[in-house]
């Protein structure tokens, strides 16, 4: 199989387009034809060593893509061969064949094609279990998402919006405001600022009338976060997603305690390997949101798999509006 190889940690460019041999399905696993791929943030961390979740080198990076089910393992019992699936793995998904696991793999409605499969999980998943299980989001709320034009961040302004909260899109780049609203972002809030931490606070309370906050979903950390914590309302929640400025915020923990908020995290993975039937009924409903044109995930580029720094460049250069996807084989 043609596939994107890492043999030692560093940069995208790193990366040889070469041929391994065919992976064979073990016992719950399945092998899957990929078709179409996504190139999310955590893959640069990943390439580089930074991300949480370390594989032996060498490794095929890439974690969600859709494809055709060619093999299954013993013990598979809710695939077979011929199938159309959404697969989210810890690696491997930049290849033109994948190993997934049962509980990683997920059927595709007729009604989405696989460049659209390959969009959504990781994104939809994120922001479904960031609003739902630890923010405990109401209808009528104000939710504030920071990032707001990457996938998670549009999926978080699109769910948001669906469950009747009034939501706030934190841009850097106002050139993107016109896709967060598209997505039913109700304000836009301009998170670029010598001084973030005042201005943020201050931008946000100037368009909710002195209110602030019920909600922050943090998807860029640094100094944003520290802005972003400082507009959360009385009992506020804010969730930790992930850091696209390359900082690590840090707070002081008293803070929490005087204005009685609370600020927690969420790693997506943990939900698929611990709470399976959970993640399944999540990712139903998000399938039935689609149908319904309640969500979507626009696909800013389609790239072909030996043109993949093209597709890195978005995503490192802080140019994404939605999600960037390797077409691996035409359907």
């Amino acid at each position: 199989m043609r596939c994107l190889l890492l043999n030692e940690l560093g940069k995208p460019e790193d990366l040889i387009f070469t041929t391994l041999p065919n992976p064979k399905a073990g016992t719950g696993e399945l092998v899957v034809d990929m078709h179409a791929a996504a190139v999310n943030f955590p893959d640069i961390l990943s390439i580089a060593g930074k991300y949480q979740l370390k594989p032996d080198l060498p490794f095929v990076p890439g974690r969600e893509g859709a494809g055709i089910v060619s093999e299954v393992g013993a013990d598979v019992t809710r695939f077979k061969p011929g199938d159309r699936v959404m697969v989210q793995t810890n690696f491997g998904a930049f290849a033109e064949k994948a190993i997934a696991k049962e509980h990683e793999t997920y059927l595709i409605p007729d009604y989405i094609d696989l460049n659209q499969a390959a969009a959504i999980g990781v994104a939809f998943q994120t922001a479904w279990f960031a609003l739902t299980d630890r923010a405990q989001v109401r209808k009528g709320e104000t939710v504030m998402v920071t990032g707001a034009s990457g996938s998670v961040g549009l999926a978080a302004v699109q769910l948001a919006h669906t469950w009747g909260c009034r939501v706030l899109a934190g841009l850097t780049t106002h050139s993107k405001a016109g896709i967060a609203r598209e997505a039913g972002a109700d304000l836009v809030v301009d998170l670029s600022s010598n001084n973030p931490k005042e201005e943020i606070r201050r931008r946000v309370m100037e368009l909710t009338n002195g209110d602030g906050v019920d909600i922050v979903i943090d998807i860029v950390g640094g100094e944003v976060f520290s802005g972003a914590l400082r507009c959360l309302k009385f009992r506020g929640r804010m969730v930790v997603v992930g850091f696209t400025s390359g900082v690590i915020a840090e707070m002081k923990t008293n803070y929490v305690l005087i204005k009685n908020i609370s600020v927690t995290g969420i790693d997506r993975t943990y939900y698929r390997d611990y709470l399976p039937e959970w993640m399944d009924e999540a990712q139903t409903q998000i399938f039935d949101y689609i149908r319904d044109e309640r969500i979507s995930m626009p696909i800013q580029e389609i790239f072909p798999i030996k043109d993949f720094l093209s597709a890195f460049d978005i995503i490192r250069n802080r140019k994404v509006e939605g999600k960037v996807i390797l077409k691996i084989k035409d359907e």
